[in-house]
């Protein structure tokens, strides 16, 4: 007997533009669930691939934004047959990465904060910090798709 699956979607593009609040969290969570199911995200990393999501939108929302609800943050997942690519955009200036502590470090391991950029950085495959042309500040993270070039297995 044969068997016929459903083609898979390689590539895609997706853009979502909400106001700056953090009940949209769960939104992007949902969105990126459906995305994974698409794309063959391995069920082994979605997991951490959603907590970076999460981390990098309430960053955009509490730090870029300021929890200012009249801000945008706006969210573009984008896949390849390599590599997914998640852009979190928000209104802020964006900060020094020199401002981040070291989560890891005995005085900082209480604090209840500081932990977002650390946990993305584990979780994904490359992580950079970016300026569009309209002045927006974004988080780029990216996950390979290509079971060679991941570091997180």
């Amino acid at each position: 007997m044969m068997e016929l699956r459903a083609p898979t979607m390689k590539e895609m593009k997706l853009s979502i533009r909400v106001h700056s609040h953090l009940r949209y969290t769960d939104l992007f969570h949902t969105v990126l669930a459906q995305v994974a199911r698409e794309i063959e995200i391995p069920d082994e990393r979605l997991d951490w691939i959603a907590l970076s999501l999460r981390e990098a939108v309430n960053n955009a929302v509490l730090h870029g934004n300021g929890n200012d609800a009249s801000k945008w943050i706006e969210v573009e997942m984008e896949s390849s047959p390599k590599a997914f690519v998640m852009k979190v955009w928000d209104e802020g200036g964006g900060f020094s990465q020199d401002v981040l502590r070291d989560p890891t470090s005995p005085e900082n391991l209480f604090k209840p904060n500081g932990r977002g950029i650390f946990l993305i950085r584990q979780f994904t495959d490359d992580l950079e910090f970016a300026k569009d042309a309209s002045g927006r500040f974004g988080i780029v993270m990216t996950v390979s798709l290509d079971d060679k070039k991941s570091k997180k297995e």
